[in-house]
């Protein structure tokens, strides 16, 4: 349950929705002021009355012990304020706010807002006064109530707006008539007696103009309508579609997919189904249950029932949501991310499969091979990933599928070519056409390769026989210049040997004509460069042959005929021509020639052809004629073949007529080969000309059978389309200008056709010119069609955004049962949307500003009445009828899909393509759909107001229901003044309400009833309040002790949450300040068991008075309780900070001793004394470690107070700081304590080393200064051999005593080498030291400067003394060698004088190195001096090695 907390001492709000600070709001259910049920503003009147300051209402909470705020602002709506009393409590009491007189709101501007209601339903016991209820029965206690209930709305259904239609279905009982009018007069309900009507039919309702739709098919089709796509569910009538129960449980689910669970519901049986719903739509929306399970459930159900019952659910879901909730966000999500995916990937696909279709490779083998490389680049890296992404998409699809499974919306909401199967059959169409053009991509490819070796061999032969001619021409002149002086026989020899020359030429020249023709067949791109230079070459080689003929054939057989007898050529002159008409050779010469000048005529006759058809045919037909007369070729060889077998008289007659066969056929080859290449020529302009039309063509029937009309036209598809059309158009221009040219080139090159080639260039341009009108044409439909698409759909989110505000408001503020505190914020909202409206309207006045603008696309499409004006988009000239851009035309007729009966604005009529033109607004469909966005903006503003007003009516009534809750004590608690002031301001608001709203409504009458209740309330509390009360000074006194604990406990709160004092002194005086507040709070123990004491004496104890001692009682305690944690939490804390400043104060003192250490010293007394130093500071580490441990207990006991003094704060920073320090304290303490066990192990380490090296060095030092000794005693200058020798005896055998010295020279170096070691890291580990101690001690190092300094550190020392010793170790062996040297030098002549030394071999290594002092085997020396032996002996003892000795005769 609900209360309102009333604060005794204070008047301004708290904070809402957080803990309560105020000491007299921590427990308001102990203040005596509690109100149950009531919420209500919380204000304060100013001196003048005149002004209302902000208001808040404030709900308590027992059970979960808070305080909430349901409102912060003035409202000007509010019907109640709290002021505070005049008495010496200081209560609030509750008082109207309502006056006269309220500058801050225009009463005549509130009535005429709050009169434009309009009530789109309801469903609790208002009805409106076109309708009345259907009956239904409910028992309260004793009382029967029968509430009837009929619906008798009925609106238009029309094409653009369809609007439930229903029929209330009214009980005829004679006998309940009277008592449901009484009924409902009690309940407030329409006062008119209920008429009698006549019962009509469902069907015989007929609504529409245009179609014959009964209500009851309008109320079949929204049931359809909202069951769509629910699987199992057929909505067909009004009888067994409904038996199963799925179709009620789809309604509600449809609508309110939180109230039911359809995928559970479909498992149980039909009764369960209907039981279900009819449960939740009477529990919910307060529908009346007409019908049971039992009735519907039956082979033939009631109709009208049926119908009743369903009318009453489309009261309450005329329009069902968008989305369907069958449809899982999760499943939409997924569906998007299909769409976008399978669009981008068909899309791609599409856009791939034109290339591989494409099968017109280029004969470039460089092209060739860049297409292979994009081939192999598109199989490697664009396949891969669109692989990827399509086996995504499968997978998406499937888990859709899975979702959506038997709901439909997968077919409805995916065009069908967005389907994974026809994705995956268009995704194998791809790859099977790429798999194609790969391989005909690489078999082009080695034909390229094929036709480029033959094209290099075509060069070769022809250069090389333009050699042979060049030679044979030269040759030619050389032989006519001699003719006259050779012999017949030698001219003949020569003359055949040109002729075998010009045969082989010949024979080439034929051979590259089929290799040309090869290439040409083949499409080549140099093959008519090539055919050309065959065909030059081939003109030349008639030149040549007729040169060598006229030159030398014809002159040699002149001279063979001139040297006969007289007779013979006289005979020969007189011999006529009968005998060259039987011979056959002559016969068969004629006849070719005779064939080869009926070929020439025939060539020159024949036409080239007007179109591509009929110039491929001509092309086809003439290469076999070609064929044909290079073919007869072999007859003139034969020919030429037979002029041996001619007799002498006839030979000069053979020849002239086979010079003229050969001239014939060589202008008859020549002729063929031109004609070929002229037919080639235009046959490939023609073939490019003619791609280039179609492709025109194809471009032209797509604009001129685009439907700009159709719905679903994908505007961002064809934009795509426009910008691919023009860069493709961008790209084209280019290869059309090519074409062109080529054509020019023809034309003026007099090209046999040139007719037919002008002809198709003016087709070309004339194309081309079109096509770009076409695309002018474009652009413009596909503006109007996006400014009309996009206009409609604004409307249509327009218009649904301003359904779901009317679905908002016949909801969630269409409740009629609610708290103060949720009427506030229903208020509050209903105001936001009341301002959302308000803005929206400017979206509103720009969609009827753009309709005026819209251009009537569907008008295209539908037959014209009469003669429609358009405007002309593009410059359009035929013969019958020109049109220019921007002109003004009439259409006659639209009938035909392209083209339109035009007349222009010269009169002129004829057909025009559709797309030239375009039809000006205005768009009477789009003007339409912006005042029907305007009407419904307007009705959903009424709405609001009606809302609005009734939600003013249902405050009123919360407020009635909470003033009837209140019991005496609290009527009492507010004071006469205040008691008034909220009678005088429910009746004015209600007066106000009554008189705005119509006073037959029944929400006004029963408003009416309630106002008197609380009147003859108000009455009866003014007679009992005037009445004793027994324990009235009890509940004043504890009401003053109250106020006195609140402020105490506020103030020992706010101490606690203030923060952990850290200087001592402050901790002192809060202290000191503490003991006082204990103090005071002492002085009122004895009044709190007075109040237990007078309590337990009362005669009557009512719960209230015990509740509010017990109140008193535990908040005493919990004030001491909480008084003892604080106190416990200051002695921690001072113990804490004390051992923060002793811990620190010895820290610092222990680190600045070891921070004035020094170096290691060398000398022992020095290194014990650091040791003893280092001793004695670890002692005084010892003695403060037990400071230590217990600073790190009392912060751990300092967390746990505050924390128990803090309940409700989470996060303690003061307590964060605290430990931090101590935890730094900590860490400064265990680094002394390890730097102080680390030198002390040191220094003893150190210790044993040193007096280890220094007996040791010393015993060395003895005997090497007792070496030293002897050889200065001993002079070898003045000594005999027999002297000398015994002393080099000597000097041996001193010299084997250094060598054997060498174990203790080592073992001296070791030690002395350790001790360095030692010493050295010591040293590094103070100066680390000294370098972590700068943050800590800024001053470290000017204090430091001020202790005095060692001269020397001990390992420099330790280093200089081991010098020193091995420097006259070495001193000495060189010494002794040196003097044995010197003797062996003196006396190394003398028989008798022998030495032997031994020496050590191999230092470090077996076999003495170049530059080595040493002995191998009984050999003298070598490589060196004796004392360059000496001192590899010396470097022999400072080593680790051993060495082997021997001895050597010297």
């Amino acid at each position: 349950m609900c209360y309102f907390a009333v604060p005794a001492s204070s008047s301004r709000p708290v904070c809402s929705r957080h803990s309560i600070t105020d000491a007299e709001l921590q427990n308001p259910g102990t203040s005596g002021n509690v109100l149950p049920g009531l919420c209500c503003k919380w204000a304060e009147r100013s001196a003048d009355a005149t002004t209302t300051t902000a208001a808040a209402i404030f709900l308590f909470h027992f059970s979960t012990k808070e305080i909430f705020r349901l409102t912060d602002h003035e409202y000007t709506t509010a019907m109640y304020r709290f002021t505070k009393g005049g008495g010496p409590l200081g209560r609030l009491f509750m008082s109207g706010n309502r006056h006269d007189t309220d500058p801050g709101r225009n009463s005549e501007g509130e009535d005429s807002d709050l009169r434009q209601v309009l009530t789109h339903r309801r469903l609790t016991t208002e009805t409106n006064a076109t309708g009345e209820d259907s009956s239904r029965v409910e028992r309260r206690g004793k009382v029967k109530s029968v509430t009837t209930r009929v619906v008798k709305k009925t609106t238009t259904v029309t094409r653009g707006e369809q609007r439930m239609v229903a029929e209330g279905v009214l009980k005829t009982s004679e006998s309940h008539e009277d008592y449901i009018n009484d009924v409902s007069t009690q309940k407030g309900w329409h006062p008119q007696p209920i008429k009698r009507a006549k019962m009509q039919a469902i069907s015989d309702i007929m609504v529409g103009q245009k179609e014959n739709v009964t209500a009851k098919e309008a109320l079949l089709r929204w049931a359809r309508r909202t069951t769509h796509k629910y699987p199992g569910v057929s909505v067909n009538n009004f009888t067994t579609s409904w038996r199963d129960g799925l179709a009620m449980v789809a309604i509600i689910h449809r609508n309110r997919p939180d109230l039911v669970d359809w995928r559970a519901l479909r498992n149980r049986s039909p009764r369960e189904r209907l039981e279900v719903s009819f449960n939740v739509m009477e529990k919910e929306y307060g529908v009346t249950r007409l019908l049971d399970p039992e009735d519907v459930d039956t082979p033939e159900p009631d109709e009208k029932s049926l119908i009743t019952y369903v009318s009453q659910l489309y009261e309450i879901f005329p329009e069902p949501p968008n989305i369907h909730p069958l449809y899982s966000i999760e499943a939409q999500r997924k569906l998007e991310e299909y769409r976008e995916m399978a669009t981008v990937l068909l899309r791609w696909i599409h856009e791939h499969l034109s290339i591989m279709t494409d099968r017109r490779f280029p004969s470039n083998p460089v092209e060739l091979r860049r297409l292979a490389q994009e081939s192999t680049r598109f199989r490697q890296e664009e396949v891969p990933p669109r692989q990827r992404d399509k086996t995504k998409c499968q997978q998406l699809y499937r888990d859709i599928q899975r979702q959506l499974d038997g709901t439909g919306f997968l077919e409805d909401e995916l065009p069908g070519e967005l389907h994974y199967p026809n994705v995956d059959a268009e995704w194998n169409k791809l790859m099977g056409l790429f798999q194609e053009r790969d391989d005909l991509l690489h078999d082009h490819m080695s034909g390229a390769d094929r036709l480029q070796r033959l094209a290099e061999k075509i060069n070769r032969d022809i250069r090389q026989t333009e050699n042979t001619l060049d030679e044979v021409e030269t040759r030619i002149d050389e032989e006519a210049r001699r003719m006259d002086r050779l012999h017949p026989a030698d001219a003949k020899r020569n003359c055949d040997e040109l002729e075998g020359e010009l045969q082989q030429c010949e024979d080439t020249i034929r051979s590259l004509h089929g290799d040309v023709r090869v290439l040409r067949d083949n499409k080549y791109p140099d093959a008519p460069t090539l055919h050309k230079r065959v065909v030059k070459l081939e003109e030349r080689y008639v030149s040549v042959r007729t040169v060598f003929e006229n030159r030398l054939l014809i002159v040699l057989n002149n001279r063979s005929f001139n040297q006969q007898e007289s007779f013979t050529s006289t005979k020969r002159m007189m011999v006529d021509s009968r005998p060259s008409e039987n011979n056959e050779h002559f016969k068969f010469l004629q006849e070719c020639i005779t064939w080869c000048k009926d070929k020439l005529k025939k060539l020159n006759a024949t036409e080239y052809g007007n179109d591509l058809s009929a110039v491929e045919k001509e092309y086809d037909s003439h290469q076999r004629e070609h064929k044909i007369i290079y073919q007869f070729n072999t007859n003139v060889d034969q020919c030429a073949a037979a002029e041996k077998k001619i007799s002498p008289e006839e030979h000069p007659a053979y020849m002239n007529l086979l010079s003229q066969l050969r001239k014939t056929y060589a202008e008859l080859l020549a002729l063929s080969n031109k004609r070929v290449s002229d037919l080639h020529g235009l046959l490939e302009f023609l073939q490019a000309a003619t791609q280039e039309l179609m492709w025109l063509n194809e471009r032209e029937e797509t604009e001129l059978n685009r439907d700009w009309t159709n719905k679903s036209l994908n505007i961002a598809e064809v934009e795509r389309y426009y910008e691919s059309l023009m860069g493709e158009l961008e790209k084209r221009e280019n290869q059309f200008s090519g074409v062109q040219d080529r054509g020019n080139q023809l034309v003026m090159a007099h090209h046999p056709a040139s007719s037919t080639v002008e002809a198709y260039l003016a087709a070309m341009q004339t194309q081309w010119q079109w096509l770009l009108e076409l695309t002018l044409c474009l652009e413009t439909h596909l503006q109007h069609a996006a400014h009309y698409h996009n206009f409609f759909t604004e409307v249509s989110k327009a218009e649904h955004w301003i359904l779901a505000q009317d679905e908002k408001l016949n909801t969630t503020y269409s409740v009629t049962d609610f708290g103060l505190d949720d009427g506030e914020q229903l208020l509050r909202e209903m105001q936001d949307i009341r301002e959302e409206l308000s803005r929206f309207q400017t979206t509103v006045e720009e969609l009827i500003t753009r309709s005026k603008t819209i251009v009537p696309l569907k008008q295209r499409r539908q037959t014209l009445r009469q003669p429609t004006q358009v405007n002309a988009i593009c410059n359009y000239k035929k013969t019958d009828i020109s049109i220019a851009k921007g002109e003004r035309c009439t259409v006659h007729d639209n009938s035909n899909r392209v083209k339109w009966r035009v007349v222009n604005s010269l009169g002129a009529e004829g057909l025009v393509p559709g797309v030239v033109f375009t039809i000006p607004p205005p768009n009477q469909e789009a003007i339409d759909a912006a005042e029907k966005l305007r009407r419904n903006y307007e009705r959903c503003i009424a709405l609001w107001q009606k809302k609005q007003l009734r939600m003013r009516q249902n405050m009123i009534f919360a407020t009635i229901k909470v003033v009837k809750s209140w019991d005496l004590n609290q009527f009492i608690a507010m004071g006469a003044d205040q008691r008034n002031a909220i009678r005088r301001a429910l009746n004015e608001d209600a007066e106000k309400l009554i008189q705005e709203g119509d006073p037959n409504e029944p929400q006004l009458r029963r408003l009416k009833r309630e106002i008197d209740e609380v009147n003859r309330l108000f009455d009866e509390f003014e007679r009992r309040a005037n009445e004793p009360k027994p324990g009235q000074a009890l509940v004043e006194q504890c009401s003053s002790l109250k106020d006195y604990l609140d402020m105490m406990e506020k103030t020992l709160i706010q101490r606690c949450l203030a923060g952990i004092p850290r200087d001592l002194d402050l901790l002192e005086q809060l202290v000191i300040e503490h003991k006082q507040f204990e103090n005071d709070l002492s002085t009122h123990e004895l009044e709190v068991e007075g109040i237990q004491k007078n309590y337990q004496s009362l005669p009557r104890r009512t719960p209230a008075i015990q509740r509010t001692v017990e109140s008193i009682t535990q908040q005493w305690d919990r004030i001491w309780a909480l008084s003892h944690v604080y106190i416990e939490r200051m002695k921690c804390v001072e113990m804490v900070v004390t051992g923060i400043e002793e811990g620190t104060q010895v820290v610092s003192e222990v680190e600045l001793k070891l921070a004035e250490h020094q170096h290691l010293p060398d000398d022992l007394d020095e290194l014990h004394a650091s040791h003893q130093e280092l001793v004695q500071i670890q002692q005084i580490i010892q003695d403060h470690q037990v400071l230590i441990d217990k600073l790190l207990e009392e912060c751990r006991n300092v967390r746990s107070l505050v924390v128990r003094s803090r309940p409700s704060q989470k996060i303690h920073p003061d307590v964060d700081k605290l430990e931090e320090d101590v935890r730094k304290l900590r860490m400064r303490w265990e680094n002394i304590c390890s730097q102080i066990i680390e030198r002390i192990r040191s220094c003893e380490a150190a210790s044993n080393l040193l007096e280890k090296y220094r007996n040791n060095a010393e015993e060395e030092k003895i005997e090497m200064q007792r070496f030293e000794n002897e050889l200065r005693s001993q002079k070898i200058e003045d000594l005999g051999p027999s002297e000398a020798e015994l002393e080099a005896e000597r000097l041996r055998e001193m010299y084997i005593q250094i060598v054997q010295k060498k174990p203790q020279m080592q073992g001296v170096n070791t030690l002395g080498a350790r001790f360095i070691r030692e010493a050295k890291m010591y040293d590094l580990n103070l100066a680390q030291y000294r370098e972590g101690l700068e943050e800590v001690h800024p001053s470290l190092d000017a204090s430091l400067k001020k202790l005095p300094q060692h001269n020397v550190p001990g390992h420099v020392g330790v280093a200089r003394e081991l010098d020193a010793l091995n420097a006259q170790y070495r001193f000495i062996a060189d010494e002794i060698y040196d003097r044995i040297a010197k003797i062996f030098k003196r006396f190394q002549n003398e028989r008798k004088f022998s030495l032997t030394l031994p020496v050590w071999v191999g230092w470090g290594s077996e076999t003495a190195s170049p530059g080595r002092p040493c002995w191998s085997g009984r050999r003298r020396w070598h490589h060196g001096s004796p004392a360059s032996l000496a001192r590899c002996a010396l470097l022999a003892a400072s080593s680790s090695c051993s060495s082997s000795c021997e001895r050597l005769s010297l």
